[in-house]
């Protein structure tokens, strides 16, 4: 093939991608590119390897055209992404951004980066701007929500206010289908979940444990995935055995996936995503199922009038929260958590302290919820308990710029380099033995950690936190670390601020009394959290199966009513 006729090659590729036809688009490309060596062809092969996820094969296709085709930089950044390389990521798309400010997939794709790195603050300036900009599209707005938890300043009317501004814009993209005129099936109640974390992920962790307790219950089970795991990853072909029906959705549009939904005849409709990523709010924007309910992978409204119900707690969602939540809550009497105990976790070991060793704080939470506040008060504590040092853990430590960005905030309120240890993401069974170098895990605020503290305290480490009576808002995220504490009766782990949370953490780290009290606290928290109710399995399943099919009854006796008049 000529140069010369390069263009119809590629107009060939292009109504092969038009028409879905991957295979033969990436064939003909490929062909294109061998044959005259056209930058256009390697741009559009490496576009197809990215979206196909071979980012190992897209980079050296896009790298050299990066600096003169904005879109192969924009793809370039996605293929760093993919492939871990948060920094590389992040700079292509602020050259991509720079071309045209009012790209919405850049400025989205940028502020989804530097969330990822631990910067919430400057993932909402440039996420702000998609509010403002052409082509909004519902994960862009569902990014900005995201990022906003993290920033201690965001009002809750601010929060509740741009829910439903993306619940309505949803609802006029989205509409709902007509209802379904169709009794329920006879026999178990037909339950989907739909997520993109059942996998190597908290969600996915905390829920091996109580699915099987759900089917006991009675329950059929049908999941929806909006994402596969990762290579190597063993949790998602685990969780596939405990369910009656597994559908990859990852490819499928919302319309489609919600046709599906209301052919498998789901009564009961859960989404575990809310507002974080590969979430599919869009198929509840078209209610499929007579009953849809938000419960645990998200910490506060959907915005969506389509989703019925808000799963939650009565300390995580408590009287006079209902004003900022679309959605009616469904108060649980235990923690809305369930909690899988860990089979590679290892014997609870002596702290650091009880060694002889330097009294050891530690953090292994999203470094995205370590806010001004938080190292502020961690510089006071540090620097009235001289001897002591923190270690941070989080993937967000492989990378240098985070890692600095500690170093240097830290650094600026007086503590020294050396006392702070940050080490980056590890093998699960690593990260358990890491707790054994922590005698006290600080709960950030007011995003507070959830599956990090149910993971210390089993591993014998205690959190401190703060009362949620000093927590900004209502947000869920804000209350865990009450949730879990008053659930295990460690009242006396909650400040009732942060200069209590201050003292109370420099009297751990510097009072011998203290230090004797904590080494026996050790040994007792695993067996505490293990017969925690929410660590029960069939006792959480029970509780949760009763208030929701008490829901499902008062849903369907209220749409009989209707019918009637």
């Amino acid at each position: 093939m000529t140069v010369t006729s390069a263009p119809i090659a590629l107009s060939r590729a292009l109504e092969a991608l038009q028409r879905g036809d991957l295979a033969a688009a990436e064939h003909l490309a490929r062909n294109c590119l061998a044959d005259t060596g056209d930058p256009r062809a390697a741009g559009m092969l490496g576009a197809l390897m990215t979206d196909s996820g071979r980012a190992d094969l897209a980079v050296p296709l896009l790298e050299p055209l990066a600096a003169s085709d904005p879109l192969a930089c924009s793809n370039l950044g996605v293929a760093y992404y993919q492939l871990g390389r948060l920094e590389d990521a992040m700079r292509a798309f602020h050259a991509a951004l720079g071309s045209n400010p009012d790209w919405i997939e850049a400025r989205n794709n940028l502020g989804s980066v530097l969330l990822d790195l631990g910067f919430p603050y400057a993932a909402v300036e440039v996420l702000r701007e998609v509010l403002h900009r052409p082509g909004l599209t519902p994960m862009a707005f569902s990014n900005l929500l995201l990022a906003m938890q993290y920033l201690p300043e965001v009002t809750r009317d601010d929060l509740t206010s741009l829910h439903r501004r993306f619940g309505e814009a949803l609802a006029v993209s989205h509409p709902a289908m007509p209802p379904a005129s169709r009794p329920r099936v006879p026999g178990p109640l037909r339950v989907g979940l739909v997520s993109g974390d059942l996998r190597h992920h908290p969600v996915g962790m905390l829920l091996e444990g109580v699915l099987p307790a759900f089917r006991e219950c009675g329950w059929w089970l049908g999941v929806y995935s909006s994402r596969n795991g990762l290579p190597g990853d063993p949790l998602p072909a685990r969780l596939q055995t405990m369910v009656d029906q597994w559908a990859d959705i990852s490819g499928a549009d919302d319309a489609s996936v919600a046709a599906q939904v209301r052919a498998d005849r789901i009564d009961v409709l859960l989404d575990l995503s809310g507002h974080t990523g590969y979430h599919r709010l869009g198929v509840f924007a078209h209610r499929p199922a007579p009953f849809q309910a938000s419960w645990l992978g998200y910490g506060d409204t959907t915005g969506l009038t389509t989703m019925d119900a808000l799963i939650s707690d009565a300390v995580s969602s408590p009287p006079g929260s209902e004003a900022g939540f679309t959605e009616r809550i469904i108060r649980l009497p235990l923690p809305r958590l369930p909690f899988t105990p860990p089979a590679d976790a290892s014997a609870v070991q002596p702290g650091p302290c009880a060694r002889g060793e330097a009294f050891t704080f530690g953090c292994f939470n999203n470094i995205a919820k370590i806010n001004p506040r938080v190292m502020d008060a961690w510089a006071r504590i540090l620097t009235a308990a001289p001897g002591s040092r923190l270690l941070l853990k989080g993937r967000q430590f492989h990378h240098t710029v985070p890692k600095q960005a500690i170093i240097d905030g830290l650094g600026a309120r007086g503590v020294a380099a050396e006392r702070i240890v940050l080490e980056g993401y590890t093998r699960r069974v690593d990260y358990y033995e890491a707790f054994q170098r922590v005698d006290v895990a600080l709960d950030p605020f007011p995003f507070n950690g959830g599956m990090s503290t149910l993971d210390a305290l089993w591993m014998g480490v205690p959190v401190l936190s703060i009362s949620t009576s000093t927590s900004s808002g209502y947000s869920l995220w804000a209350r865990q670390g009450e949730m879990v504490l008053g659930a295990l009766k460690l009242d006396d782990w909650l400040a009732s601020d942060v200069d209590d949370y201050v003292a109370k953490a420099t009297q751990l780290a510097t009072d011998a009394k203290a230090a004797a009290a904590l080494a026996q606290l050790r040994t007792t928290l695993r067996d505490r959290v293990a017969r925690a109710d929410f660590a029960q399995p069939a006792r959480f399943a029970k509780a949760f199966v009763a208030a929701i099919e008490g829901e499902v009854d008062i849903a369907r006796d209220a749409r009989a009513q209707g019918a009637k008049a």
